[in-house]
């Protein structure tokens, strides 16, 4: 991690951060607009480091073993969080630039580029990692890569849980929206949910809210 990273090397003082910042989130979670399905993903990656923490820290059980498995969570982590924290914190202008200096982050660009809106559309896969979860992976339709259009800030997805397989006519009815800056973007289900279908379409942003055309409406089977 270079010197100018906002997430501490230290692992110690690494976990303390990453505990204030999901502190802060508790506590303003509507105010900021941050859905408990976004939020899903790191409780249980912080919990995992927390534990290992706890055995790679203490004189009695500090192994080479032990300290791999803490830097392995800890990795896990990292990926989960960083991706929240552009997304759902950095760039949520709900977040004021007072709160990410308390949770020592970098405050808002009050200055942004300016980016055209492109006509590109996401070209979408989707994977599973586990039960429950499906990772949407994205990037540029119009190049075939991975990752981010040009001059684009981040993807929108709306998706709508359903029983039926006949995805809706019209992208208005899709009721629950996400957002992400890389790829893949994660949608975590309950058990129960298993099995229906989500039907799902995504744009591109630029750093104006402007968006590209949607995709086509898709509907993958939560596994």
């Amino acid at each position: 991690m270079g010197k100018t990273d906002y997430l501490p090397s230290n692992v110690l003082a690494y976990q303390k951060k990453v505990h204030n910042i999901r502190t802060r989130v508790t506590a303003s979670q509507t105010q900021w607009d941050i859905s408990t399905l976004a939020l899903a993903p790191l409780d249980p990656l912080i919990a995992a480091l927390d534990a290992a923490i706890e055995v790679s820290e203490n004189p009695a059980t500090r192994t080479a073993a032990a300290i791999r498995r803490r830097n392995e969570a800890r990795t896990a982590l990292d990926r989960v969080l960083r991706s929240f924290i552009q997304g759902r914190l950095i760039h949520n202008l709900l977040v004021s630039d007072d709160a990410l200096l308390d949770m020592g982050l970098p405050t808002h660009d009050h200055k942004p580029t300016r980016h055209p809106v492109t006509d590109d559309t996401p070209l979408l896969s989707f994977s599973s990692p586990a039960p429950g979860i499906i990772n949407v992976a994205f990037g540029a339709g119009n190049k075939k890569r991975r990752g981010k259009a040009d001059d684009t800030h981040g993807m929108e997805a709306r998706w709508l849980k359903s029983h039926s397989p006949v995805s809706p006519t019209d992208w208005s009815e899709l009721t629950h929206s996400e957002f992400a800056t890389r790829s893949p973007m994660r949608l975590v289900f309950e058990g129960h949910d298993r099995g229906q279908w989500i039907h799902l379409a995504a744009r591109w942003e630029n750093n104006r809210g402007e968006y590209s055309p949607w995709t086509e409406i898709i509907s993958p089977v939560i596994p």
